[in-house]
């Protein structure tokens, strides 16, 4: 395979492979709270829409990303105010070859779900 370039690696890599593209988050149909998954102790935390702490929230549920596969930014996508779906937009990077780093994008679909 002779030599490439960034350019050409993030074709033919696909960086995003493995990391969860659809969740469920949980949120309380009385005080819209939303679950915090975390090992055996689960927690109930405020977080308004498209607030940094859902977001960090959405993220616990996001599998795949590890010291290789960098997140390197994070927000929201536009969702239908009233439709039960939320979405996130993430940047990865990571290091493919010996100093080469490939960036690429990926949506995560999440289903609202409540008790």
């Amino acid at each position: 395979q002779g030599a490439r370039c960034v350019a050409c690696l993030q074709k033919e890599v696909d960086i995003t492979d493995g990391i969860t593209r659809h969740a469920q988050v949980v949120r309380c149909g009385t005080c819209e709270r939303w679950l915090r998954p975390g090992g055996n102790s689960h927690q109930w935390v405020p977080a308004e829409m498209e607030s940094r702490e859902l977001l960090g929230l959405c993220l616990k549920h996001v599998k795949g990303l590890n010291k290789e596969k960098q997140l390197v930014n994070a927000g929201f996508l536009w969702t239908e105010p009233h439709s039960k779906e939320l979405k996130i937009k993430l940047e990865l990077q990571q290091e493919v070859l010996s100093g080469m780093v490939v960036r690429q994008t990926m949506a995560v679909e999440f289903r609202i779900g409540g008790l």
